[in-house]
């Protein structure tokens, strides 16, 4: 015999013995339930009933435990139900909103637009307004400049108006005079005849003021200076031009300068004198 046939043979012995081994614990723990049964009828008849009744009672805890269930089961289908009912509800309402939230964020876009448009203006607004601040500075130079002219204007005007009064008076008072003289001409049977001009005395004196069309003479009626009577106007050599007297009060009197003869402008503290006619 080989070494393989030694090793087959060995192998065989050891499941016999493995084998003799099992059918030995098989035999020593195997019941024989029919002489068990047969040797204490009572005990499992006992053990039978009470299976029974537990079996039973078992039964009803399963049968309420049935019912228990499908109470719970029928509750919570009417609470799934209400959930459901609810859950529609709370969606149809999350759509209401949904469509709510997009019309307002639409509002919100659409203001957020205006809003920008509205500063976008506001910005031009105040680029204009600092464009026409800067004009109306320049037009309040421009008034400050009129005002200080119309108030030269208005002092100019109120110096003529002086000369006014002042020519009104006095031509009343020639007026008067021309009556009387008139009045006594013809009483005396005296031709009516304006006042020699070529007897006007040799006058000197200065302009006191200047106004526009009209200066103001130191010289008057009590200086036997009349209306009509001639002026000549100098600034130490130079010739300036000549004036007519137009009013004369006792001691000033008004002149209006003869534009073909004036060589310069008048100022106030030039001179003035009569001149003979030949």
């Amino acid at each position: 015999m080989n070494l393989i046939g030694k090793i087959f043979v060995f192998a065989v012995f050891i499941m016999s013995l493995v084998l003799m081994t099992f059918a030995t614990a098989i035999y020593v723990s195997h019941t024989n339930y029919k002489d068990l049964v047969e040797r204490e009828p009572e005990g499992l008849q006992y053990k039978l009933r009470e299976a029974a009744k537990e079996q039973k009672r078992l039964n009803e805890e399963i049968t309420a435990l049935t019912a228990r269930v499908a109470a719970e089961e029928q509750a919570r289908d009417q609470v799934v139900a209400k959930l459901q009912t609810t859950l529609v509800a709370k969606s149809k309402a999350v759509d209401s909103l949904s469509g709510e939230k997009d019309r307002l964020q639409a509002e919100v876009d659409k203001l957020a637009d205006e809003v920008k448009i509205k500063e976008e203006n506001l910005a031009r607004a105040a680029e204009e307004v600092k464009r026409l601040t800067g004009q109306v500075h320049d037009q309040q130079g421009v008034v400050d400049k009129q005002v200080k002219t119309a108030a030269t204007l208005s002092a100019q005007l109120e110096e003529q108006k002086a000369f006014l009064a002042i020519a009104n008076e006095r031509k009343t008072q020639l007026e008067r005079q021309v009556a009387n003289a008139r009045l006594l001409l013809q009483q005396s049977g005296l031709a009516i005849d304006s006042p020699p001009q070529d007897r006007v005395p040799k006058l000197d004196g200065d302009v006191l003021a200047v106004a526009e069309g009209a200066i103001q003479v130191s010289l008057g009626g009590d200086d036997g200076l009349q209306v009509g009577h001639t002026l000549e106007v100098y600034r130490g050599d130079q010739y300036v031009g000549r004036a007519v007297v137009r009013a004369v009060r006792a001691d000033h009197a008004i002149a209006e300068p003869v534009r073909e003869y004036m060589r310069g402008v008048v100022q106030r503290g030039d001179k003035v004198t009569t001149r003979l006619k030949a």
